[in-house]
Protein backbone atom coordinates (compact mmCIF):
# COMPACT_ATOMS: atom_id res chain seq x y z
CA UNK A 1 0.00 0.00 0.00
CA UNK A 2 1.36 3.38 -0.85
CA UNK A 3 1.04 6.76 0.78
CA UNK A 4 -1.19 9.29 -0.96
CA UNK A 5 -1.18 13.07 -0.83
CA UNK A 6 -4.18 13.40 1.49
CA UNK A 7 -3.92 10.15 3.37
CA UNK A 8 -3.27 6.47 3.05
CA UNK A 9 -5.19 3.58 1.62
CA UNK A 10 -6.48 0.49 3.34
CA UNK A 11 -8.83 -2.42 2.79
CA UNK A 12 -12.31 -2.39 4.35
CA UNK A 13 -12.74 -5.47 6.53
CA UNK A 14 -15.97 -4.61 8.39
CA UNK A 15 -18.91 -2.25 7.84
CA UNK A 16 -21.09 -0.95 10.67
CA UNK A 17 -23.82 1.69 10.78
CA UNK A 18 -21.79 4.88 10.50
CA UNK A 19 -18.20 3.69 10.36
CA UNK A 20 -15.98 1.00 8.89
CA UNK A 21 -12.95 -0.98 10.01
CA UNK A 22 -9.99 -0.63 7.69
CA UNK A 23 -6.88 -2.83 7.60
CA UNK A 24 -3.78 -0.79 6.79
CA UNK A 25 -0.04 -1.24 6.74
CA UNK A 26 1.46 0.68 9.65
CA UNK A 27 3.90 3.37 8.58
CA UNK A 28 6.77 4.53 10.76
CA UNK A 29 5.04 7.72 11.92
CA UNK A 30 2.07 5.95 13.46
CA UNK A 31 3.64 2.81 14.92
CA UNK A 32 3.18 3.85 18.54
CA UNK A 33 0.19 6.17 18.36
CA UNK A 34 -2.26 3.80 20.05
CA UNK A 35 -5.36 5.00 18.18
CA UNK A 36 -5.95 1.66 16.52
CA UNK A 37 -6.26 -1.99 17.38
CA UNK A 38 -3.09 -3.88 16.55
CA UNK A 39 -3.47 -6.52 13.89
CA UNK A 40 -1.93 -9.96 13.76
CA UNK A 41 1.24 -8.74 12.10
CA UNK A 42 3.53 -6.11 13.56
CA UNK A 43 3.13 -3.84 10.53
CA UNK A 44 -0.64 -4.29 10.14
CA UNK A 45 -3.19 -2.12 11.95
CA UNK A 46 -6.95 -1.92 12.08
CA UNK A 47 -8.46 1.55 12.16
CA UNK A 48 -12.05 2.70 12.59
CA UNK A 49 -13.09 5.45 10.17
CA UNK A 50 -16.24 7.33 9.24
CA UNK A 51 -17.68 5.89 6.03
CA UNK A 52 -18.12 9.01 3.86
CA UNK A 53 -17.78 7.13 0.57
CA UNK A 54 -20.28 4.29 1.18
CA UNK A 55 -17.54 1.66 1.05
CA UNK A 56 -18.28 -2.03 1.34
CA UNK A 57 -16.23 -4.96 2.61
CA UNK A 58 -13.29 -5.62 0.29
CA UNK A 59 -13.08 -2.05 -1.11
CA UNK A 60 -9.79 -0.16 -0.91
CA UNK A 61 -10.37 3.32 0.49
CA UNK A 62 -8.39 6.49 1.03
CA UNK A 63 -8.20 7.51 4.69
CA UNK A 64 -8.08 11.23 5.47
CA UNK A 65 -6.83 12.25 8.90
CA UNK A 66 -7.39 15.96 8.25
CA UNK A 67 -11.16 15.40 8.31
CA UNK A 68 -11.08 14.61 12.01
CA UNK A 69 -9.50 16.21 14.99
CA UNK A 70 -7.31 13.12 15.22
CA UNK A 71 -4.10 15.07 15.74
CA UNK A 72 -5.81 17.20 18.39
CA UNK A 73 -6.83 14.02 20.23
CA UNK A 74 -3.26 12.73 20.03
CA UNK A 75 -1.99 15.99 21.51
CA UNK A 76 -4.57 15.83 24.30
CA UNK A 77 -3.66 12.27 25.28
CA UNK A 78 0.13 12.48 24.89
CA UNK A 79 1.24 16.12 24.60
CA UNK A 80 -0.54 17.61 27.60
CA UNK A 81 0.66 14.94 30.09
CA UNK A 82 4.21 15.12 28.71
CA UNK A 83 4.30 18.91 29.03
CA UNK A 84 2.85 18.61 32.55
CA UNK A 85 5.57 16.14 33.48
CA UNK A 86 8.31 18.53 32.34
CA UNK A 87 6.71 21.59 33.93
CA UNK A 88 6.21 19.73 37.20
CA UNK A 89 9.78 18.47 37.17
CA UNK A 90 11.27 21.93 36.63
CA UNK A 91 8.96 23.54 39.21
CA UNK A 92 9.87 20.90 41.81
CA UNK A 93 13.58 21.01 40.96
CA UNK A 94 13.99 24.80 41.00
CA UNK A 95 11.31 25.29 43.67
CA UNK A 96 13.29 23.15 46.11
CA UNK A 97 16.40 25.24 45.42
CA UNK A 98 14.41 28.44 45.92
CA UNK A 99 13.04 27.14 49.24
CA UNK A 100 16.53 26.14 50.40
CA UNK A 101 16.31 22.37 49.99
CA UNK A 102 19.20 21.87 47.56
CA UNK A 103 19.87 18.33 48.76
CA UNK A 104 16.48 17.01 47.56
CA UNK A 105 16.11 18.89 44.28
CA UNK A 106 16.13 15.78 42.02
CA UNK A 107 13.60 13.76 44.04
CA UNK A 108 11.42 16.87 44.45
CA UNK A 109 11.50 17.38 40.68
CA UNK A 110 10.61 13.76 39.95
CA UNK A 111 7.77 13.64 42.48
CA UNK A 112 6.27 16.96 41.41
CA UNK A 113 6.60 15.95 37.75
CA UNK A 114 4.57 12.80 38.33
CA UNK A 115 2.03 14.74 40.41
CA UNK A 116 1.58 17.28 37.60
CA UNK A 117 1.22 14.49 35.05
CA UNK A 118 -1.39 12.71 37.21
CA UNK A 119 -3.31 15.97 37.56
CA UNK A 120 -3.26 16.42 33.78
CA UNK A 121 -4.69 12.91 33.29
CA UNK A 122 -7.42 13.66 35.83
CA UNK A 123 -8.19 16.94 34.03
CA UNK A 124 -8.42 15.09 30.69
CA UNK A 125 -10.69 12.47 32.27
CA UNK A 126 -12.99 15.16 33.72
CA UNK A 127 -13.33 16.82 30.30
CA UNK A 128 -13.83 13.55 28.43
CA UNK A 129 -17.63 13.93 28.11
CA UNK A 130 -17.19 17.34 26.47
CA UNK A 131 -14.62 16.01 24.01
CA UNK A 132 -16.68 12.93 23.08
CA UNK A 133 -19.04 15.11 21.07
CA UNK A 134 -16.20 16.11 18.75
CA UNK A 135 -14.98 14.05 15.83
CA UNK A 136 -11.74 12.26 16.65
CA UNK A 137 -12.17 9.49 14.08
CA UNK A 138 -10.47 9.59 10.66
CA UNK A 139 -12.63 9.29 7.54
CA UNK A 140 -12.72 7.08 4.47
CA UNK A 141 -13.22 9.77 1.82
CA UNK A 142 -12.83 7.91 -1.48
CA UNK A 143 -12.96 4.39 -2.86
CA UNK A 144 -9.65 3.80 -4.61
CA UNK A 145 -10.52 0.40 -6.08
CA UNK A 146 -13.13 -2.28 -5.54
Amino acid sequence: MKELEKGEIGKVIDVREKFISVSMIRNEACQKCGACTHGYKAEEMILEADNLCSAKIGDWVEIDLEYSDFLKATFIMYGIPLMSLFIGFFLGYYGSIYLGYENIQEPAGIVSGFIFMAISYLWIRLREKRWQSQNYRPAAVKIVKK
